[in-house]
């Protein structure tokens, strides 16, 4: 992630590589799909670069869409390409089917629309003035 500054991509991998598993264990990746952001074709190859010579797994998980969320769920052909393009190259990959989008309770959806919610109003000066 980009705005991660401490634990980048690069340390975070070394490590996924050098920790110890044991015969039937995998290292599983879980990568959200926004909808035309990282979705696309290329970033499955650059996951799969990414990946490459690991014993995991990727969890596929499109976006789950709310109030105050600028991104957008990718389509869902989209997704399958993405996932198509992980296996050939040899890494499960699985979509995790959405849960309680209908009612914003799906992974990241909660907070966010508790957040709202629950924020401050604030009533502009203008509005707590006498009529003259």
């Amino acid at each position: 992630m980009p705005l991660n500054k401490k634990w980048n991509l690069e340390m975070l991998m070394a490590a996924a590589r050098a920790y110890p598993l044991r015969t039937r264990e995998w290292i599983t990746f879980e990568y959200v799909l926004l909808g035309g952001v990282n979705d696309a074709p290329e970033n499955a190859k650059e996951v799969a670069e990414l990946l490459r010579g690991m014993r995991c797994k990727v969890n596929l998980i499109a976006l789950n869409p709310g109030p105050g969320i600028e991104f957008t769920t990718p389509d869902a052909e989209r997704v399958a390409v993405f996932q198509n393009i992980l296996r050939e190259a040899g890494i499960p990959a699985f979509v995790r089917r959405p849960r309680g989008r209908d009612i914003y309770a799906a992974c990241g959806q909660l907070k966010r629309t508790v957040e709202i919610a629950t924020a401050p109003v604030s009533i502009p000066s203008s509005a707590t003035r006498p009529a003259p």
